[in-house]
């Protein structure tokens, strides 16, 4: 498997440098980790190590998700993301998106399992009276039903199939996001093979989305840890305006506040603040995580 890409530093690159700060050049997207880091399944790549068990960051309540809604009018928001853990196990889910699409549009991160009949019309009926959009991405890791569940769990792929299905018959779109574990260069390939499975479905309008492994979580655990000169360094930026980084654009609410992105929510140096606000100013790109980001170009935004 091709998770994340392992670009050794020169051994003549001095081993303490600067670490490079990412600036803050306006915030177009916020996140909310609307399922904190509970899920109805435990993946074996997830970077969050989420489980139905992990508690560690508590569903959203919506008197949260409005309090940072309110925050978000005045600082530029184009954009909304949902994300979990999963967040159809949130009880207030239809209120939050209800308050968030006052807002602006929003995209919802989810495995699709729990999405049944009902609540793809129940979202239906919320479109249609709402002056933003809902967009919806749901996770697979193979288009093979056995590889999948190998992953996620089992009938993860079936049910993930149905939900799918459920929101095609509503009117929407999705966006299927997949774990790279193939080689970059067959990117051309699975892009064809996932629209097409996707137009199989009866997805309008489908899209594709392939993400690198994070050797964090449970990848630290079932693959290997990031090797100690997997980082940034100022050299990193010659080429590659370091502003192209989502962090220099966005930011991810939790329950405890908020943090730098969406994948070092369980880092504590990564929490910059309790409000939106006082959490525009830049980064120092300290994490491993952050190499992969570069190296892969990697933005979790659709």
């Amino acid at each position: 498997m091709n998770f994340a890409p392992h670009i050794p530093i020169p051994e003549n690159e001095p081993q303490i440098a600067k670490i490079p700060e990412v600036p803050m050049v306006g915030l177009d997207t916020l996140w909310l980790q609307i399922g904190g880091t509970v899920c109805n399944l435990t993946c074996t790549h997830c970077f969050i190590s989420c489980t139905p068990q992990n508690h560690n960051h508590p569903l959203m309540k919506l008197a949260q998700v409005q309090k940072h809604l309110e925050e978000s009018k005045h600082l530029g928001i184009q954009d909304y993301y949902i994300t979990g853990g999963e967040v159809f196990l949130n009880p207030e889910l239809f209120e939050i998106y209800e308050a968030i699409l006052q807002y602006g549009p929003c995209t919802t991160l989810t495995n699709g399992m729990l999405i049944s009949r009902e609540k793809a019309q129940r979202l239906a009926e919320l479109q249609a009276r709402a002056k933003n959009k809902l967009h919806f991405r749901v996770s697979l890791d193979s288009l093979d039903p056995e590889e999948n569940d190998a992953i996620r769990g089992r009938n993860a792929f079936k049910l993930a199939l149905r939900g799918i299905r459920y929101l095609a018959e509503a009117g929407f779109s999705a966006h299927l996001t997949m774990v790279r574990s193939w080689d970059d260069e067959d990117d051309p390939t699975m892009e064809t093979k996932a629209l097409a499975f996707m137009r199989e479905q009866g997805v309008p309008h489908p899209q594709v989305k392939f993400l690198p492994g994070f050797m964090m979580g449970e990848l630290a655990v079932t693959e290997r840890e990031y090797h100690p000169n997997e980082r940034v360094t100022e050299k990193c930026f010659e080429n590659f305006a370091i502003t192209n980084l989502q962090c220099s654009s966005s930011r991810m609410v939790t329950a405890k506040g908020v943090y730098v992105c969406p994948i070092l929510i369980e880092e504590d140096q990564a929490r910059m603040g309790d409000t939106v606000e006082e959490t525009l100013r830049p980064f120092p790109l300290y994490h491993s995580a952050c190499y992969t980001c570069r190296v892969s170009g990697m933005s979790c935004k659709s």
